[in-house]
């Protein structure tokens, strides 16, 4: 009995120094400790690994014209689908895909062009661009009424749009980029197809409509050293910081910068391994390495670490607290998910094989993915380093998770 109680003043004394001692001098680290057994963690029911209920295999047209646009609510889908015997122009017409995702829902028509649609995160809009005579028409449309509000227009011979048009996780803020035409540039086509670098000093100017003052805004971009073709920005959600992709013939590059006064100041740049980008929050984001990395990086302290390694492709959850990301294994290409805490991702769990995604989407609440990809099958096993063969026809489905 003496044995118990002087242990259990130890462990008291102990626990008293630890906690003393963490607080001399101040928070200077943060360590993020990994549970090392099932029992640690199995309390919580968000903190164990994903286990797949349902696969729902959508009925979406073969078409190249098809699109995915994603969730609507926490149940319903939304793109540019066509039913066997449709014979609606798919650049016209909405539609929406409920449980158990068989039939089709015919929306509202819309009149932009079927290449540009952007959803926003919360299911409510639609970005689009219009090619008319005058130039490119940008439009806002609320799903709810179809109701279009006309954000700019891009005129060939003033300026030039370089990206598509790209919505902030909050669905606030539509970003893109164009450029003063010099007699250099006089036309060209959209989407970042113009390589601004050979232009005369051209201006590149990222602009963002805030859908709740229902304005555009203009800025100048100031210290980009990388130059090349502008394939998207993206707005963080307090509207004053970006992300940019740049691509030239040899490197893809990701910038990050701020609002400064009325210019926006370049603070940061990095070699890529693709497109792939995504805030995490104001002052932290990820994207693919050259190595198929997922790194994070911190503007606080400037530090860049890296998440994931052998990703192909990646997608954020909208809270930011799980990620859905694509490996290759041998001939395999397997779909994970996972848990976000801090630079760890945690409870992984492969949730499908056999396709690669071109785009993921998770619901609102986390618990469905839609993915939309193409199925592969391997070469000739004689071949040295063999690389798996893709299937042209996409096969787009919904993991349901218990």
């Amino acid at each position: 009995m003496m044995i118990r109680k002087r242990f259990a003043g130890l462990s008291v004394l102990l626990a008293i120094i630890i906690l003393l001692s963490g607080c001399e001098g101040g928070l200077l680290s943060e360590t993020i400790v990994i549970p090392s057994s099932e029992e640690e963690h199995s309390a919580d029911p968000a903190s164990k690994p994903f286990q797949v209920k349902t696969i729902y295999r959508l009925p979406v047209s073969d078409t190249k014209d098809a699109q995915l646009l994603g969730w609507e609510d926490s149940k319903s889908v939304l793109g540019l689908f066509q039913a066997p015997d449709s014979k609606m122009r798919l650049a016209q017409y909405l539609q929406r895909l409920s449980p158990p995702y068989e039939k089709f829902e015919t929306l509202q028509g819309v009149d932009v062009d079927h290449w540009n649609f952007e959803l926003s995160p919360n299911g409510k809009y639609i970005t689009g661009i219009k090619k008319t005579n005058d130039g490119n028409v940008l439009k806002l449309i609320s799903l709810s009424d179809g109701r279009e509000t006309i954000m700019a227009t891009i005129k060939p011979r003033h300026d030039l749009l370089l990206t598509e048009l790209t919505w902030s996780d909050n669905s606030r803020y539509i970003s893109y980029l164009v450029t003063d035409v010099t007699t250099d540039v006089a036309t060209g086509p959209v989407s970042g197809q113009t390589d601004v670098g050979a232009a005369t000093n051209p201006v590149v100017k990222m602009a963002v409509y805030d859908t709740t003052a229902r304005q555009v805004k203009v800025y100048p971009l100031k210290g980009l050293r990388n130059t090349g073709i502008f394939s998207e920005v993206k707005m963080s959600d307090d509207g004053q910081s970006a992300l940019i992709v740049v691509q030239n013939e040899r490197t893809i590059s990701i910038s990050m910068g701020t609002i400064n006064g009325s210019s926006f100041h370049i603070e940061y740049e990095h070699q890529a391994g693709g497109d792939q980008m995504a805030w995490l929050n104001k002052d932290q984001f990820v994207f693919l390495g050259t190595e198929g990395e997922i790194y994070e990086y911190d503007r606080r302290n400037m530090a860049l670490s890296v998440m994931l390694e052998r990703v192909l492709s990646f997608q954020l959850s909208q809270d930011r607290k799980y990620i859905a990301y694509s490996q290759k294994d041998n001939d395999t290409i397997s779909i994970f998910a996972g848990k976000l805490q801090g630079n760890n991702v945690l409870y992984k769990e492969s949730v499908y094989q056999g396709v690669f995604p071109s785009v993921m989407y998770w619901s609102p609440h986390n618990d469905s993915l839609l993915v939309n990809g193409r199925k592969i099958y391997s070469t000739s096993r004689q071949q040295t380093n063999p690389e798996p063969s893709v299937v042209s026809n996409n096969q787009p489905f919904i993991i349901k998770f218990q």
